[in-house]
């Protein structure tokens, strides 16, 4: 399916490794010029990709990446906010403020610097935001507090800022993956490993006991909630804004 993407400018956030990364590549693959920004540079080169090397938590990369996208491609057509941190406490009062204002600056609060920035730049030839969310917005788990309120305050200002611009021809729609197989997850300070040492078991058995709690018995691959972004980016889904894709293999009851 053609997704009449070709020849557009996105920016993608957290796009070194992970869903930004297969976001990033699977947008490449559309024909659209990309820009991934995250501190790292990711691993090899991949035709249609730049990167831009800023760390999202301080408040003035925001302006800069989009300044940038802006100077070396002269529009910017879409924003993926996917930058996020994730970290495993032994309940409320185990997580001190400071991990709380680093947990919210990145993934709340760089997004909506993000698209501050960016919507102007939209207003007059339209453009699409999607904000990567969690299913933990809807389920908040009692071992990551900060991390589920931070994913809920993105799901709704993404709503809120959907009804204000849709007549500018700006959508804003949210995706929220489930359990994806993800250095966030698997990689070795990622959640399985926070969660085996807090419990002095091994990490691969808390991932594969947490796959087989799913519906579908498995981590989602990153590509998978790729190809759900690159759909709800293409005029394919001209009409979609204000919705929310759970992309989770089934963890969500939806009845």
């Amino acid at each position: 399916m053609d997704l009449h993407l070709d020849g557009q400018v996105a920016v993608v956030t957290g796009a070194s490794t992970g869903i930004g990364r297969a976001t990033a590549i699977a947008l490449a693959s559309e024909g659209v010029k990309v820009v991934g920004v995250s501190r790292r540079e990711p691993d090899g080169e991949v035709k249609g990709i730049t990167h831009f090397v800023a760390d999202l938590s301080l408040p003035e990369t925001p302006q800069r990446m989009i300044e940038h996208a802006m100077d070396v491609h002269g529009r910017l057509d879409i924003l993926v906010n996917n930058a996020a941190v994730a970290l495993v406490v032994e309940g409320f009062l185990a997580q001190d403020l400071d991990q709380w204002t680093k947990t919210m600056e990145l993934n709340f609060m760089a997004a909506v610097r993000s698209m501050r920035v960016a919507i102007p730049y939209m207003t007059h030839n339209g453009g699409v935001i999607v904000n990567v969310a969690s299913v933990n917005a809807r389920l908040p788990a009692q071992d990551g507090p900060a991390y589920s309120a931070s994913k809920a305050a993105l799901l709704s200002v993404g709503k809120a800022i959907a009804t204000e611009y849709a007549a500018q021809g700006i959508r804003v729609v949210t995706v929220s993956p489930g359990l994806t197989a993800t250095p966030m997850w698997l990689g070795d300070d990622g959640i399985a490993s926070q969660v085996s040492a807090m419990k002095g078991t091994v990490a691969s058995d808390i991932a594969d006991e947490t796959a087989a709690s799913t519906p579908m018995k498995r981590f989602i691959d990153p590509e998978e909630i790729a190809n759900c972004v690159c759909f709800v980016c293409s005029p394919r889904a001209s009409a979609v804004t204000g919705a929310e894709f759970v992309v989770d293999a089934g963890l969500t009851p939806t009845m």
